[in-house]
């Protein structure tokens, strides 16, 4: 990632292009564990988690769904992959709270539509920020999207 407060940090995604919202509720429950898995493992791309999506889902609790709580919550509904045991209690006592809340922090819930994929930078723009990022020192990989937007 690039900018501050992000600078240098890097990001595991699971990315789910539905039209309607499916099963990505049981779907997003094991991402969790898997976050949870990662952070505890110190894994090099856990220092932000993101869902990407392009149908809302638990549009009820979509509140929570950053909580500490609902990590919590998808670790135990994995407690056997996680921890060796399908005791829900044995379970509990072996979560670490401490980074279930740290995993939650580090949760992103990115919803897209159709049309935010149209949006591309003109190419002379492109041109701008990459002599800009350059002229800071900074990196840039540029995929092209003006070649992107002339197939649409």
């Amino acid at each position: 990632m690039r900018g501050e407060p992000y600078h240098h940090d890097a990001f595991c995604a699971e990315v789910k292009n539905y039209s309607q919202p499916g099963d990505q509720g049981v779907q997003f429950d094991a991402f969790l564990a898997k976050c949870y898995v990662a952070a505890q493992a110190g894994h090099h791309l856990s220092d932000h988690f993101m869902w990407i999506t392009w149908a809302p889902f638990r549009a009820n609790s979509w509140s929570t769904l950053q909580s500490p709580e609902q990590v919590e919550f998808a670790v135990l509904q994995n407690c056997e992959r996680i921890f060796g045991t399908a005791d829900v209690a044995q379970a509990r006592e072996k979560l670490d709270r401490a980074l279930a809340r740290s995993v939650a922090e580090r949760l992103w819930l990115i919803v897209l539509s159709e049309k935010q994929e149209t949006l591309v930078p003109l190419r002379d723009w492109e041109a701008i920020v990459a002599a800009e990022l350059t002229r800071r020192g900074g990196w840039l990989v540029v995929k092209s999207l003006s070649s992107r937007s002339r197939r649409q």
